[in-house]
């Protein structure tokens, strides 16, 4: 039977859930699954340690499409890893296979459902010229130039949210509207209208049971070998702490003890809080979120059956 609908299939989960390796065991099991990473972070080549990116030797055996996919010196948007996995699976539904989209950025994944504004792409001019200003003049006089150019959206948009208010000078610069008339154009198409979407959700029953796991693995995420990829990272670059690589938990904090303004000592208590933080966020959105089948830390396999009875239905494996 031809399908009218292709389907995908989405895996979220909050930090240290175990992600990547339900990913790959459920790879393992159904040969047709090609890896998708969602994620704002392990995007780029130069961030390993703390973003707690699969070694190379389990890339290599199990490839993940964006991982790896962009350098420092480029900023990957929200607006890039739209497009670029709509691309993606795309191309992978070409070559009969199923892409399985997994990872922890809730926002991406949901734009990726939602479908997304037609907003203009990143200008990487003016994004230069408005984080020069920054520099010299610092955030609040960009708040004030936005400020000008659209009140409403800078009283929207905190005074210290550097990342949000470039965002919205180059939305406002290059479309010639406001930030509301730009966001309330027509959406693009919501995935479920072209695609069987079979949502998958690891989500801890006892939260005491991510927290251990948190705490376990952070040990491995910041230290020595986090601050030497951090200097190195800034040898090669020019590159600011308004980079949104250099925002991401542990870089932050990491960066912080490189700049001396945050105690070595402090490092790990700084980065398990909020890391313990991000994962309460990442609950409340899967808490909210529809049709996702759920599934407790140690549930691997149940969700693999599942996804074999879903794949038998659609008759796709």
């Amino acid at each position: 039977m031809k399908l009218s609908k292709k389907p995908i299939i989405f895996l979220l989960g909050p930090t240290a859930s175990g992600k990547t390796d339900w990913a790959i065991n459920w790879q393992s099991q159904f040969e047709t699954l090609e890896i998708i990473s969602v994620d704002s972070v392990m995007v780029y080549k130069e961030c390993n340690v703390g973003s707690a990116k699969p070694s190379n030797v389990i890339l290599k055996k199990h490839p993940h499409h964006l991982v790896n996919h962009i350098s420092l010196d480029s900023i990957f948007s929200v607006a890039d890893f739209y497009n670029s996995a709509l691309i993606l699976i795309d191309k992978i539904h070409a070559r009969d296979k199923i892409p399985l989209l997994v990872g922890g950025s809730m926002m991406y994944f949901n734009l990726l459902k939602r479908g997304m504004s037609a907003l203009p792409s990143s200008n990487w001019i003016l994004r230069d010229e408005l984080e020069k200003k920054i520099h010299t003049d610092g955030v609040d006089a960009l708040h004030t130039d936005l400020k000008s150019l659209d009140p409403k959206a800078a009283k929207n948009i905190d005074s210290n949210d550097s990342q949000r208010i470039i965002r919205a000078i180059e939305i406002i610069t290059s479309t010639g509207m406001s930030l509301s008339e730009s966001l309330s154009i027509e959406q693009t198409s919501e995935l479920k209208d072209k695609y069987i979407l079979m949502e998958f959700g690891i989500f801890p029953k006892v939260r005491e049971r991510l927290h251990e796991r948190i705490e376990l693995r952070q040990e491995a995420l910041v230290g020595d070998r986090l601050l030497e990829e951090i200097v190195n990272i800034q040898n090669i670059f020019d590159i600011s702490s308004e980079h949104p690589a250099m925002k991401a938990i542990n870089y932050r904090q990491g960066l912080q003890v490189v700049e001396g303004k945050l105690e070595k000592s402090q490092l790990f208590e700084k980065s398990l809080f909020a890391t313990r933080q991000f994962a309460k966020r990442q609950c409340t959105w899967m808490r909210g979120w529809e049709n996702l089948i759920y599934f407790d830390l140690c549930q691997t396999e149940e969700a693999a059956e599942h996804l074999k009875k879903q794949l038998n239905l659609h008759e796709i494996v």
